[in-house]
């Protein structure tokens, strides 16, 4: 599902791609900028980084601090790793619970953008609330493995 998810960002890049390209185009070569690209832009920009999020964690692509965890036994990286898992979790469930109330409140009021195309801000906001659900669940996926390699490696000793 994940990689589903991170060629859906990629196709958003691809786009956001061309309709800054156009914008580019237009603004230097026409002399007539478009008013809508930089929004339609900036919200793209949202859900690429949201929806691309969960699968980095399993790619290697989130930042980590591997100085420690290259010197230490299997066991106590993989403790490490149960810690870790465990903090990002309670942050992305209170993340994840704040942006559904986020993007509620938007749908509620019938938030709107403040730029030219004056959108509903609730399909955007639903990016934070996605992404942090996704990104737990994956945080969920590497604390089971890390459970697993600690019991794995207490049977050794």
């Amino acid at each position: 599902f994940d990689k589903w998810v991170a060629r859906l960002a990629g196709w958003i890049v691809f786009a956001m791609m061309l309709i800054i390209t156009y914008d580019v185009t237009m603004r230097y070569v026409f002399r007539a900028p478009t008013t809508w690209s930089f929004e339609i832009s900036t919200y793209m920009l949202v859900a690429i980084v949201f929806l691309g999020g969960a699968w980095t964690l399993p790619a290697g692509g989130h930042v980590s601090v591997d100085i420690v965890t290259e010197r230490v036994k299997p066991k106590t990286k993989a403790l490490l790793g149960i810690i870790t898992s465990f903090f990002a979790m309670f942050y992305l469930g209170i993340f994840s619970i704040a942006a559904l109330n986020f993007t509620y409140q938007a749908w509620a009021n019938n938030v709107k953008s403040t730029q030219y195309l004056g959108w509903p801000l609730w399909p955007i906001r639903s990016f934070l609330f996605i992404g942090g659900v996704l990104l737990f669940l994956e945080f969920f996926f590497k604390l089971v493995v890390n459970i697993r390699m600690f019991k794995r490696e207490n049977l050794k000793t």
